[in-house]
């Protein structure tokens, strides 16, 4: 069976960006590229550079090889923490992520991705979580989820188990060491707020009625590309044959526009005028990047 997202949540995700962190309650700051699994069309499939990762503001974003050592650190302290309730964890062998999907933080822009899933995002497998038994995954994740007060405390042969278990407690640990959560709310602020300001620029609001006009062509009224992917018939399990046709017409409309590559540098202007106005916290967002990045190195050096 297909798991479907709404794709009004997979576009928010997309103009937030996904990396900036590694793990739960990791305080980065999400406008880099974007780590949703994918399914690989085969060992020739190559990356697609995405929007997101262009940005600007994607600069004060973790890059994928940094969230990738930071997440191995982070399971290589759960180990440590499982070690002293006698209970044996070998993390799997953890690799930067490739995504090989454009990214959506303006909508469909691969024509290969519209034709085979319409608007339907590109989930991929489910990634595997610890391989331990059941009561040693409550010491691995504690009562990570619950709201705090209302659950029980973990126990595990007579002790007691850290709230969010030995990984969220991993987690926290560089968090609480290395973060720089109000310089990286600026940067996600920057991130979202640009969005939203792009879709009043003039330039923008052009290409976008051009887009229209060139949808209306192909028999399709739409005002924006927004809202295709937000038509609750295209939000079913299964992707139609109209909804992959109205998705080929999008992408096609959009190229034909050149509306990625204006909505692209409209937000990028808008990005960097707030980045100069930010400059101080973000150097020290980066700062406080290159440190985790480090601490997590030394750690997955040690084992």
């Amino acid at each position: 069976m297909r798991r479907l997202a709404p794709l009004c949540l997979a576009l928010a995700a997309a103009l937030l960006g996904c990396s900036s962190g590694s793990g739960p309650s990791e305080g980065g700051a999400p406008a880099g590229p974007s780590k949703t699994p994918v399914t690989s069309s085969g060992p020739a499939a190559k990356p697609q550079v995405t929007f997101g990762e262009r940005l600007p503001i994607a600069r004060y974003s973790y890059t994928a090889d940094e969230s990738a050592v930071i997440e191995s650190a982070q399971q290589i302290l759960a180990k440590r923490c499982l070690r002293t309730y006698g209970i044996t964890y070998e993390p799997a062998q953890r690799e930067a992520e490739t995504s090989t999907s454009a990214d959506r933080r303006y909508g469909l822009s691969s024509a290969s991705e519209a034709a085979r899933l319409g608007y339907h995002p590109d989930l991929g497998p489910l990634p595997a979580g610890p391989d331990l038994p059941k009561d040693a995954l409550r010491v691995f994740y504690g009562n990570r989820g619950a709201e705090p007060g209302t659950a029980e405390k973990v126990v595990y042969k007579g002790r007691e188990v850290p709230r969010n278990g030995c990984f969220g407690q991993s987690v926290a640990q560089l968090a609480k060491k290395y973060d720089a959560p109000e310089a990286a709310e600026i940067a996600r602020a920057i991130s979202t707020q640009s969005y939203q300001d792009s879709l009043t620029e003039p330039k923008v609001k052009e290409a976008f009625r051009n887009w229209s006009a060139c949808m209306r062509s192909s028999g399709f009224r739409y005002t924006t590309p927004l809202e295709p992917a937000n038509n609750r018939e295209f939000q079913r399990e299964d992707i139609s044959a109209k909804e992959k046709e109205t998705a080929r017409a999008d992408v096609r409309c959009k190229e034909k526009t050149d509306l990625l590559d204006i909505w692209f540098k409209a937000e990028s202007a808008l990005q960097k005028a707030e980045i100069d106005k930010n400059s101080k916290p973000l150097k020290d967002l980066l700062t406080a990047h290159r440190k985790k990045t480090e601490a997590a190195r030394r750690i997955v050096a040690e084992g």
